[in-house]
C-alpha cells in the first residue's frame, strides 16, 4: 500500500532543551541531580548547546524540513527577574539557524524543567505560578517575534504533574501529593491559556497549541464493568481533564479554547485492568497480561510496540476540529532493524488515517539523537543518531536513512512492505 502526504507536510524530529544542551546550571533537575534527588546526572549531555548547527546539518541532510525544539526557561532568567540576553540572543540563532536551513522552527516554551528559584518557591502548586510564566514567554515571544510560526507551550502537562507529584520521580519529587498535583495541572492550564494571548499579540499568524501525551487507553477485559471503570477514570484523568481547564471542547473551534493545533505524542497503548470496587482499584492498574495485537515489549523502557493505536489516538482527537501534529513518535532500541520496523508501521498507519480525511499537519520523530532520558538516564536509546557521549560523535543509524527516503519523497512506498 502506497500513501501520498499532503503538500507542505511537515517531516522532522525533536529534541528538549534539558535532554541535549549540557551544562543546564540554573534549572531544577540540574538542583536535583547534584544532590542526588534523582538517579542521573546529565552533565555535558549531548553538547547540543554548542553543536546546534552540526545537528541542523544533520536533520536537513536526512531530508527534513521541520524541527521541534525547547527553549530552557532557567537560561533565559537564571534568578527570579534576572534576565539573561545572551541566552536570548542565543535562542535567535537557533530559530534562523533552523530557517537557513529550510527547517520549520517548532518551539517548546516548557518541557518538564524549571527554574531552580521557581521550584523553590513552591513550583506549579503555587497559586502565582502562571503569571512568573507568562512574564518568561513575553520576553521570548518579543524576541523572536514572528520567526516562529508553531509554538507549544508545554509539552505532555499530565505526565509532568504525575512524574513530579504523584509518583516521585522528577522535581519536585511529591509522592501522592494530590491537592498539589491538581493545583499544579490548573496553574499549568492558566499558563497556556496566557501564554497563547501573549503569543497572538506579538505574532498575530502565529499558531499555538500544547504537546498532549496520548497513550490509547483500553480495559483489559471490555466485558468487566470494573476494567471499564478504570479506563474511564484513566482516560478522563490523562486524556481529558487538560482540555477542559483550557476550555477545550469537542468540536469547537472557538478562539477561547486557546489552541490553534494540537500536537500529539504517541508510542504506545495502556491497557486497564481493575482489581475490585474500592478507591484504588477505580483507577485499575497497568495490566501484564498478554493481549490481541501486542507485539511484545521491544522497546527498552518495556512499551507495547502498538502502531494501531496511532490511528485510534488521531481519530479520538479529531473530535476537537483541529490540526493535528505528531509531536512524538519514536522506540527506545539497541535493535535499528526494530526501529525502522516501527517507523515504517506507525508512518503506515498515519497514511491511513490521513487518506481517512484525518487533519494531520506533521509528523516529529523522538529523537534527532540520542539524549538524556530523564529517570533512564542515557541508557534508552531513542535517536535517528546515536551519539558517543565521551567523543560527542553523532552517527546516523540506517533506520534514518530509511526515514530520510519517506522525508524526501513525501510518501510511503508499497515498496517498504
Amino acid at each position: 500500500m502506497q500513501y501520498r502526504f499532503p503538500p507542505g507536510f511537515l517531516w522532522g524530529a525533536a529534541t528538549a532543551a534539558h535532554q541535549v544542551e549540557g551544562g543546564n546550571l540554573w534549572n531544577d533537575w540540574w538542583e536535583y541531580e547534584q544532590r542526588g534527588r534523582v538517579s542521573y546526572r546529565s552533565a555535558a549531555a549531548c553538547r547540543h548547546y554548542d553543536l546546534f548547527e552540526q545537528d541542523f546539518d544533520l536533520a536537513r541532510s536526512l531530508g527534513q524540513n521541520a524541527h521541534r525544539f525547547s527553549i530552557e526557561w532557567s537560561r533565559i532568567e537564571p534568578e527570579e527577574g534576572a534576565w539573561n540576553q545572551e541566552a536570548l540572543a542565543h535562542y535567535g540563532k537557533v530559530v534562523r539557524a533552523l530557517a537557513d536551513r529550510g527547517l520549520e522552527p517548532i518551539v517548546t516554551l516548557h518541557h518538564f524543567t524549571n527554574p531552580a528559584w521557581f521550584l523553590r518557591r513552591g513550583g506549579w502548586s503555587r497559586g502565582d505560578s502562571p503569571a512568573h510564566f507568562e512574564r518568561y514567554v513575553a520576553r521570548v515571544a518579543a524576541h523572536l517575534g514572528t520567526a516562529v510560526k508553531f509554538w507549544l507551550t508545554v509539552n505532555e502537562p499530565t505526565v509532568y504533574v504525575m512524574q513530579a507529584y504523584i509518583l516521585g520521580e522528577w522535581p519536585p519529587c511529591l509522592t501522592s501529593a494530590w491537592l498539589a498535583a491538581g493545583r499544579a495541572l490548573r496553574n499549568l492550564a492558566r499558563a497556556h491559556v496566557a501564554a497563547y494571548r501573549i503569543l497572538h499579540r506579538h505574532g498575530p499568524d502565529a499558531k499555538v497549541g500544547f504537546a498532549h501525551s496520548a497513550p490509547l487507553i483500553r480495559p483489559c477485559d471490555p466485558a468487566r464493568a470494573q476494567d471499564r471503570l478504570a479506563a474511564a477514570v484513566r482516560d478522563a484523568a490523562l486524556n481529558r481533564a487538560f482540555f477542559h481547564l483550557i476550555g477545550a471542547r469537542r468540536q469547537s473551534r472557538r478562539r477561547a479554547a486557546s489552541l490553534d493545533f494540537l500536537g500529539l505524542n504517541y508510542y504506545t497503548r495502556n491497557i486497564v485492568r481493575s482489581s475490585g470496587w474500592g478507591l484504588g482499584a477505580v483507577v485499575g492498574r497497568a495490566c501484564r497480561l498478554p493481549h490481541h495485537g501486542d507485539d511484545g515489549p521491544a522497546s527498552m523502557t518495556g512499551w507495547e510496540i502498538y502502531p494501531a493505536g496511532l490511528r485510534a489516538t488521531l481519530e479520538n482527537f479529531s473530535a476537537y476540529g483541529l490540526p493535528m501534529m505528531v509531536t512524538e513518535n519514536g522506540i527506545a532500541t539497541e535493535d535499528d532493524t526494530v526501529r525502522r520496523e516501527y517507523i515504517r508501521r506507525h508512518l503506515a498507519v498515519l497514511g491511513e488515517a490521513i487518506d481517512a480525511g484525518i487533519d494531520v499537519i506533521g509528523y516529529l520523530h523522538w529523537s534527532l539523537i540520542d539524549n538524556f532520558e530523564w529517570a533512564l538516564g542515557t541508557t534508552a536509546r531513542f535517536g535517528l543518531a546515536a551519539v558517543d557521549y565521551e567523543t560527542q560523535e553523532r552517527t546516523v543509524r540506517p533506520s534514518a536513512r530509511y526515514f530520510e527516503r519517506v522525508c524526501r519523497e513525501n510518501r510511503l512506498s508499497g515498496e517498504d512492505d
